[in-house]
C-alpha cells in the first residue's frame, strides 16, 4: 500500500511521485476528468473559435488595401469579442482552481481512507464546501503574495547583469513554487488560517530546502521536456504541410496555405495549454508528496498511528 506518511530523502520524492501515478493514475485522472474534463473542452472549443476568428481576420486583411481593417473589424464586433474575452478569463480561473485543489483533497482522502474507496461526488462535495477558503487562499495570493514575489523576481533579475541573479532567481522560482504549494496543502487539508498556512509552509521549505527546491526543479524541467516534445511534432508537420500547400498553391492557384497555418497554431496553442493543466497535476502530486512527508518528520503521524493500533488490539 502506498504511504503518504513516510519519511523521504531527494530520490524518494521522485520515485514515489512515479510510484503514485503508477499504482492510482487510472483512478486519479478518472475523477479529474470527471470533475475538470467538461470545462477543459469548453475552454479548448473557445479558444478554437478565438483564434480561428483572429488569424481569419488577421489573413484577410493582409490581402486588402485597407490598413484599419484589422483594428475596424474588432470595432464592429467589440461586445462579441469582450464577452467572449470576460468568459473566457472566468473560465481559466474556474479550471485553474479546480485544477490546484483536486490534487490536494484528491490525497487528503487517500490518507484518511488509506484505499481509493472514493468517489468524485465525494471530491465535489469538497471542494463545493471549500468553495470560500480557495476562494480566499486565490485572493490571497494575487493581492498579496504575487505582487511581493514579482518585485523579488525583478530584482534577480536585474541582479543577472552582475551574474549572481542567474543562480539565485533558478533556485528562487522552484521554492517559491513549493512555498505556495505547501502552504495551500496546509490550508485546504489542515484548515489552518491563510497566514498561518504560509508561515507553516515557509517553514517545510526551509526545512529541508536543498532536496525541496532541488525536486521541484527537476519535475519542472522534465514537464518542459516533455511539453516541448508533445508540441514540437504538430508543429513540424505542420510547417511541412505548410510549405507543401504553398508550393501547391503557387502551382495550382487554389487553396489558402495560411488558413492551414493558422489551423495548426490554434491546436498547437491548445495542446500547450491543455498539457500545462495535465501536467500541473504532476507538479501538485509530488508537492503533496514531499508535504506529507515532512509532516511525518515534524510530528510522527504514523508512529501515534500505530500507537493507536495497539492500544486497541490490547483491548
Amino acid at each position: 500500500m502506498f504511504q503518504l506518511y513516510k519519511k523521504r530523502n531527494f530520490s524518494d520524492y521522485i520515485s514515489d511521485t512515479i510510484s503514485f501515478f503508477k499504482q492510482f493514475g487510472g483512478h486519479y485522472f478518472k475523477n479529474y476528468l470527471l470533475i475538470n474534463g467538461g470545462f477543459l473542452l469548453i475552454l479548448s472549443f473557445l479558444l478554437y473559435f478565438l483564434i480561428k476568428v483572429y488569424f481569419e481576420v488577421l489573413f484577410s486583411s493582409i490581402g486588402t488595401s485597407n490598413s484599419n481593417y484589422f483594428i475596424q473589424y474588432f470595432d464592429s464586433n467589440a461586445g462579441l469579442f469582450i464577452g467572449s474575452l470576460v468568459f473566457f478569463i472566468v473560465l481559466i480561473v474556474i479550471i485553474s482552481l479546480l485544477n490546484f485543489a483536486f490534487p490536494v483533497l484528491y490525497l487528503r482522502f487517500l490518507s484518511e481512507n488509506q484505499t481509493i474507496n472514493f468517489s468524485s461526488k465525494e471530491i465535489i462535495s469538497q471542494l463545493i464546501q471549500n468553495t470560500g477558503r480557495i476562494l480566499l487562499f486565490f485572493l490571497g495570493m494575487l493581492f498579496l503574495v504575487f505582487p511581493l514575489l514579482m518585485l523579488l523576481f525583478i530584482l534577480l533579475f536585474v541582479m543577472i547583469f552582475i551574474l549572481i541573479g542567474l543562480p539565485l532567481l533558478l533556485v528562487a522560482i522552484p521554492a517559491s513554487l513549493a512555498w505556495i504549494n505547501f502552504s495551500f496543502y496546509s490550508y485546504l487539508s489542515e484548515k489552518t488560517s491563510f497566514f498561518e498556512s504560509l508561515r507553516i509552509g515557509f517553514n517545510m521549505v526551509k526545512q529541508k530546502f536543498w532536496a525541496v527546491t532541488g525536486t521541484t526543479m527537476v519535475v519542472l524541467i522534465l514537464i518542459q521536456i516533455i511539453q516541448g516534445i508533445i508540441t514540437m511534432i504538430p508543429y513540424f508537420i505542420g510547417m511541412v504541410y505548410f510549405f507543401t500547400s504553398a508550393n501547391n498553391s503557387v502551382a495550382t492557384q487554389d487553396g489558402n496555405p495560411m488558413t492551414s497555418l493558422g489551423l495548426f497554431a490554434t491546436v498547437i496553442m491548445i495542446l500547450g495549454i491543455l498539457f500545462s493543466y495535465f501536467s500541473n497535476n504532476l507538479i501538485l502530486i509530488n508537492q503533496g508528496i514531499m508535504y506529507y512527508s515532512l509532516c511525518e518528520e515534524n510530528t510522527g503521524v504514523t508512529l501515534l498511528q500505530d500507537i493507536d493500533l495497539i492500544g486497541t488490539h490490547d483491548e
